[in-house]
């Protein structure tokens, strides 16, 4: 906020008004499993539906089915070609996790506590509750440098901890990926193999109400 201030300190006061907790990861609560702040899930999804938007709601669902279809199936091919207990990203970003631990000094407490420094600062790191002070560890469920040079200690000195891979929250183990996307959407005939259906009222065309100037077929961006 500091760096902020003298580097803008208009943007410091707009800033300062907001409670940190909606913004800042340092004043986030505990186990969140995810530290994401972006919604480009929904945005990546959104963007393949633009096509859709302007058809009959029977075919802008028929389109998103379809899409959906695919990127299922395109999910379980990437899914038969990973290997390791973790999904593919996790794993690129722990192998990462593993080799800045290298880089840090570790001193026992006693009981579950660790002293553990870096080139710059240092951190508790408590292994029964998982927890250490960078708060990484609470945020993604994922253990944090520090952790993995705790583990790396406790080996060193003959203790079990089994791999480090098994202290990381199962959201990001292959087989969690597996299962959610073990159902797959099913194929269907084309509509002139749907069945008719029978209803208190028939459905007819709505009347298209011209309005002036040329239609908008792009989306208004806020």
């Amino acid at each position: 906020m500091q760096q902020l201030k003298e580097f803008d300190n208009e943007a410091f006061v707009w800033l300062a008004k907001i409670p940190a907790q909606q913004w800042a990861r340092s004043h986030f609560t505990g186990r969140a499993v995810s530290d994401d702040l972006l919604s480009n899930m929904c945005e990546c999804f959104n963007r393949w539906l633009v096509d859709a938007r302007d058809k009959p709601i029977v075919t802008a669902l028929e389109y998103i089915r379809e899409y959906c279809m695919k990127r299922i199936v395109n999910v379980m091919i990437n899914i038969s070609k990973t290997n390791g207990p973790l999904t593919p990203v996790t794993t690129k970003l722990f192998e990462k996790i593993k080799s800045e631990a290298h880089q840090c000094i570790v001193l026992w407490g006693g009981n579950h506590r660790y002293q553990v420094s870096g080139k710059v600062n240092q951190y508790v790191v408590d292994m029964e509750t998982r927890s250490c002070a960078c708060k990484k560890w609470e945020l993604t469920e994922i253990p944090c440098k520090h952790a993995i040079a705790v583990f790396y200690n406790m080996c060193k000195n003959g203790l079990e901890t089994g791999e480090p891979e098994t202290w990381v929250h199962p959201v990001y183990l292959l087989n969690t990926w597996i299962n959610t996307y073990q159902y797959s959407i099913e194929p269907l005939n084309g509509r002139s193999s749907w069945p008719k259906a029978e209803g208190m009222f028939k459905l007819v065309s709505a009347k298209n109400v011209s309005t002036p100037g040329r239609p908008k077929n792009k989306k208004r961006l806020s």
